[in-house]
C-alpha cells in the first residue's frame, strides 16, 4: 500500500510544524512526525 497525497500532505506540514528553534537554528525530528501521523492515520489490516 503507497501513500495517497493527503497522507504526504500531512506528514510534510506535521515536520516543518514540528520544528523547533535552538541556539537560533531549526531542528526537525521524524520521529514526532511519525507519531502525529499513526495517530490520524491508523493501520487498519
Amino acid at each position: 500500500m503507497g501513500f495517497t497525497k493527503e497522507h504526504k500532505k500531512f506528514m510534510l506540514e506535521s515536520y516543518f510544524r514540528n520544528g523547533q528553534r535552538v541556539d537560533g537554528e531549526w531542528i526537525y525530528e521524524a520521529q514526532s512526525c511519525l507519531r502525529n501521523f499513526v495517530k490520524n492515520f491508523p493501520i487498519r489490516l
